[in-house]
C-alpha cells in the first residue's frame, strides 16, 4: 500500500524561497518567535506548506506601508513627521543665525 503525505514538509531554504527569498536570519527569527511553525526530524528542521499558508494569512494586512510605519512609530513614541533639517529656535532664527547672534552678543 502506497502512502502519500498531503502536507508537504519544506527545508528552511525552500521555505525562505516561498516567503519571497527572505534572509536566513529572518526565517530563524520567525521560528524563534513562534510566528512560523516547524517540525524537527532528526537534526533537520522542516516547515510545512500549511504553516507557511497560516503565517501568510495571519501576517496579511490592508494597511498601506506608510500608515503602518506611522502606527508603529506612534506605538513606540516616535514622531512620524519628517525631521526639519533647519529647525528654528525660540527666536525664529535658524541654527547658523543663532550661532552668529551668540557670537555677536
Amino acid at each position: 500500500m502506497k502512502t502519500t503525505l498531503k502536507a508537504r514538509e519544506l527545508s528552511i531554504e525552500d521555505a525562505r524561497y516561498l516567503l519571497g527569498s527572505i534572509s536566513r536570519m529572518t526565517i530563524y527569527q520567525l521560528l524563534n518567535d513562534g510566528e512560523l511553525a516547524s517540525v524537527l526530524i532528526g537534526q533537520r528542521r522542516f516547515i510545512s506548506t500549511a504553516a507557511i499558508t497560516a503565517f501568510i494569512a495571519t501576517s496579511s494586512t490592508n494597511v498601506a506601508p506608510s500608515e503602518h510605519r506611522a502606527r508603529a512609530g506612534a506605538r513606540q513614541g516616535i514622531d512620524p513627521r519628517p525631521l526639519d533639517r533647519h529647525r528654528r529656535g525660540a527666536s525664529g532664527a535658524g541654527p547658523r543665525q543663532a550661532i552668529g547672534a551668540r557670537a555677536m552678543a
